[in-house]
């Protein structure tokens, strides 16, 4: 891997390590998670890098894909089981990473789980090594422990303005014997108390851009313009709401406009219900003759 791209993932890791730690410092009960939200977008654009996707904050029984609304009045409880997951990218190179805040410590042994399963899976992620041994180590730490992996969510790939690019890296047995290469994934284990299976909420806060064309509405074709230049990264609605000139009732309309048109790919909010979900996430980068822990 060419060194200045090996530069720029080590460097993202160092802005995103920052940017967890405030996170988790602001982290207080009654906070407004809009405005954690704001002020952790802001930390990373302060040193130099750039959010790979909105900041995901879900709550409890959210797993992930949940960012404030523009109006949001959410305040975090003392009781929540919070699960902060920032991206950053310095040239389009990205790392991401996850971890779970709860104030009150009723799910601590959960969340020591999911840290004792991210560890091991690192351990055994090197350069010509399955991936499947990773997905079958968070299986069974989580396990052992007592609790289920979340069989339909797993770590992914990570290349230049791609968030979710190949591989997949399933949290549990039975997935691709694969080999790994000279690469950057990350590794992203959610452990439930519950049967460990998300479904999609219907609440839907992050979309990507899909295609430039289709659409005539003005308002539509001005939010467009504005999606264009996160280069295929997710987006908040919120962000496009603080950028655009349009009034409420326009954006909207020119929002929905794009929708239509297939313009956009939403990203739903998803969830569990009847369980609660933790989720500690890091990233690595593969090369040949050693692994890179992101951030550490």
């Amino acid at each position: 891997m060419d060194s200045e791209i090996v530069k720029d993932y080590v460097q993202a890791g160092k802005v995103w390590r920052g940017a967890i730690n405030f996170a988790q410092k602001k982290c207080k009960e009654g906070k407004s998670l809009l405005e954690l939200a704001n002020e952790v977008e802001e930390f990373v654009k302060e040193n130099e890098a750039e959010d790979a996707f909105p900041i995901n904050l879900s709550v409890n029984e959210e797993a992930a894909h949940f960012t404030p609304k523009y109006n949001d009045t959410y305040l975090l409880k003392e009781s929540d089981v919070l699960k902060i997951d920032i991206g950053v990218h310095v040239n389009g190179y990205i790392c991401d990473g996850a971890i779970t805040v709860n104030l009150d410590n009723k799910f601590a042994k959960q969340i020591e789980a999911n840290e004792l399963a991210l560890n091991n899976a690192i351990s055994v992620s090197e350069y010509n090594k399955p991936i499947e041994k990773i997905g079958a180590t968070i299986e069974n730490t989580l396990k052992e422990k007592g609790y289920n992996p979340v069989y339909n969510l797993g770590g992914h790939g990570l290349a230049q303005y791609n968030i979710h690019s190949t591989p997949s890296v399933p949290n549990h047995s039975g997935g691709s014997g694969e080999l790994l290469g000279e690469q950057a994934i990350a590794i992203e284990p959610f452990a439930s108390n519950g049967k460990g299976k998300v479904s999609e909420a219907q609440t839907v806060e992050i979309f990507s851009l899909k295609k430039t064309f289709g659409v005539r509405n003005a308002y539509a074709r001005e939010i467009l313009k504005l999606c264009e230049k996160y280069k295929g990264l997710p987006f908040a609605e919120r962000w496009l709401r603080k950028e655009s000139k349009l009034n409420e009732l326009n954006f909207t309309f020119g929002l929905r406009e794009l929708m239509k048109a297939g313009c956009l790919e939403m990203h739903s909010g998803l969830k569990e219900t009847k369980a609660t979900i933790t989720q500690i996430e890091k990233s690595i980068l593969i090369l040949e003759n050693k692994t890179i822990v992101l951030g550490e």
